[in-house]
């Protein structure tokens, strides 16, 4: 059973992977990424994070956590994963491109973890696309993914994380 991970200080609720991250940085068309220094998933981010908040403000741990607590968090590695970029302000504070390496997990559990956040929030939530961010550049806490349409919009190439391994 996959203990309560807690929500962070920016009202995010993250899931740990057990895995260990990537040892080394990866050169993937022409650019240059670094592995991520500790890998999860983001169940809920920041904006979701926050409405819950506003919602909950200090009973939030005890608005969400029996519904966590009920519910299979198995990760499903699938090594099938993707580049993304999308303009922003780098880690360095340039304006530029945000770039990273996501690999997409089996997670059932989030489409459950999120009907049933709605159901507080009185409006159905789109899922997030379950993801673990592995490499970054420009961005080392990764971009934010919260939904299919997102997604989508940028990619801009899928990837076969475990062949980058093997460079």
């Amino acid at each position: 059973m996959t203990g309560w991970p807690g929500w962070s200080e920016r009202d995010t609720l993250v899931l740990p992977v057990g895995d260990a991250p990537p040892g080394a940085p990866v050169d993937v068309f022409g650019r240059r990424f670094d592995p991520k220094d500790e890998l999860h998933v983001t169940l809920v981010g920041t904006a979701l994070g926050r409405e819950l908040r506003s919602v909950f403000g200090t009973r939030l741990e005890a608005a969400t956590r029996p519904a966590f607590e009920v519910l299979d968090w198995s990760i499903g590695r699938t090594g099938a994963g993707a580049l993304i970029e999308m303009p922003g302000r780098r880690d360095d504070g340039a304006r530029g491109t945000l770039a990273s390496i996501v690999e997409f997990v089996d997670l059932p559990a989030m489409a459950h973890f999120h009907r049933w956040l709605g159901g507080l929030v009185g409006r159905q939530l789109p899922v997030p696309p379950a993801h673990i961010t592995l490499y970054t550049d420009g961005c080392a806490k990764g971009i934010g993914i919260a939904t299919a349409r997102k997604l989508r919009g940028i990619t801009r190439a899928r990837i076969d994380v475990r062949a980058l391994a093997d460079r």
